[in-house]
């Protein structure tokens, strides 16, 4: 029995709120509850005032007209208009005023302040304060015919009624205007990390791709050295060649089919495994696996790249990577230089290679280089691309410069402290 109770309260609760949230009113459940419990108190006290309860009179039907309104919004979902919704309460108090009390405080009044409580409180101050100034001139009417004793208190009553309803209305939209702050905070960090899920991916895909396609182009290379060598010592070496560089393709391949993975399970719910993002310090053997695969890297590293934070190195060694995935696809196959240099006063990465006879790089606007300027704009760093004589120079500058302040590079461009590239 008492849990067949307690369903029952939980289902009526969550209908009363339900009706409430399809109107967009966000109390909870007990406040409209009180108000109508309130209501009707207030109703039957006035009743027992008149002796009209113990002896049913006529007066009783006012207990089903101030109970209209709350079944058909609580309990049936339906709505009626704000100047309707309050006229069956609002009779039911002129009938109970009409007859008035001999001795004390009168309660069919109070029925008027908690009605004026519920307009403010559910339809706004400006259908709520009708709804008071129609109950104050009720009370004016009622104590000028009727002859209705302590006018001035009851007037203060529906006064208070509105001021109360006007509170919980204010309270109720500020507390509309930060849910939709919060959907809105939680649509920018969704939408945030989807980017960065959808930047580590490119850069993942980008340099797997980059280096398989190394691997893939040296062991084409091998198989000519094997149709042209002269004697089968010379053919098993190169076919060794060949089944090295293909190795090597697959096993890069495996690892960003992981790495993949591992990047796209952070957006499941529930605990993922974790595992070490790379840093700074890892760029030496980004280049050492690149230059494995057939590229000619020259890496110059100056002072302790494991001084940067975690989300400094993570940010410089992708840019790292897109960089050198960049020059294996649009590079002449030239030597990579690539320097990484960390001091006191700030942190430089830059790296050059040179640019095609007769195919100029572009003007950066791939979605490679644009990842690397967002990455490079999340570190608060100086990033700038494009071409410096014969070469194309990636450079990246964190603490070189005061933020605002800029500064010359050597290709030519002017950036800005946010990495904003103007001709100079």
């Amino acid at each position: 029995m008492l849990r067949w109770i307690r369903d029952v309260d939980a289902r009526l609760h969550a209908r009363i709120e339900s009706s409430m949230a399809r109107r967009g009113i966000l109390y909870p459940w007990w406040i409209p509850t009180v108000c109508v419990v309130g209501q009707l108190v207030a109703v039957l006290v006035a009743l027992a005032q008149r002796d009209a309860l113990w002896t049913p009179t006529p007066l009783v039907a006012t207990v089903l007209l101030v109970a209209i309104s709350p079944v058909i919004h609580l309990l049936l979902g339906g709505w009626l208009p704000w100047w309707l919704d309050g006229l069956g309460t609002l009779l039911a108090a002129v009938l109970l005023m009409a007859t008035p009390v001999t001795s004390g405080i009168d309660l069919a009044p109070a029925i008027l302040a908690l009605l004026s409580a519920e307009a403010v409180a559910r339809d706004g101050v400006l259908p709520g304060g009708l709804t008071a100034i129609v109950s104050a001139v009720v009370i004016v009417v009622t104590t000028a015919t009727v002859g209705l004793a302590d006018p001035g208190v009851y007037l203060l009553e529906v006064t208070l009624g509105a001021v109360v309803g006007a509170m919980l209305w204010w309270q109720m939209r500020a507390l509309a205007a930060e849910r939709q702050a919060r959907a809105r905070a939680w649509d920018q960090a969704t939408t945030a990390e989807r980017e960065r899920i959808a930047r580590e991916i490119h850069d993942l895909v980008a340099h797997s791709l980059s280096v398989s396609l190394l691997q893939v182009t040296g062991a084409r290379h091998a198989l000519r050295d094997v149709t042209d060598a002269p004697d089968v010592a010379e053919a098993a070496r190169a076919a060794a060649e060949v089944d090295a560089a293909l190795a090597d393709a697959e096993s890069v391949g495996r690892q960003a089919m992981a790495d993949i993975r591992r990047t796209v399970s952070t957006m499941a719910q529930g605990p993922s495994e974790r595992v070490a993002l790379p840093v700074a310090a890892d760029i030496g053997a980004l280049v050492a696996q690149v230059s494995a695969a057939g590229l000619p890297v020259e890496y110059d590293e100056q002072g302790d790249p494991a001084a940067l934070s975690a989300a400094t190195g993570l940010g410089l060694y992708r840019i790292a990577q897109e960089s050198l995935a960049n020059v294996a696809k649009h590079g002449a196959g030239g030597p990579v230089l690539v320097r990484l240099a960390v001091t006191r006063s700030g942190s430089r990465l830059q790296v050059r290679n040179p640019l095609p006879a007769g195919r100029p790089r572009g003007d950066g606007a791939g979605s490679g280089l644009a990842g690397m300027h967002a990455r490079a704009g999340q570190l608060g760093a100086a990033f700038t691309a494009g071409p410096d004589g014969e070469d194309w120079v990636v450079d990246v500058r964190l603490g070189a410069a005061p933020r605002g302040r800029a500064f010359e590079l050597p290709c030519g461009r002017t950036v800005g402290s946010l990495g904003q590239a103007r001709t100079a």
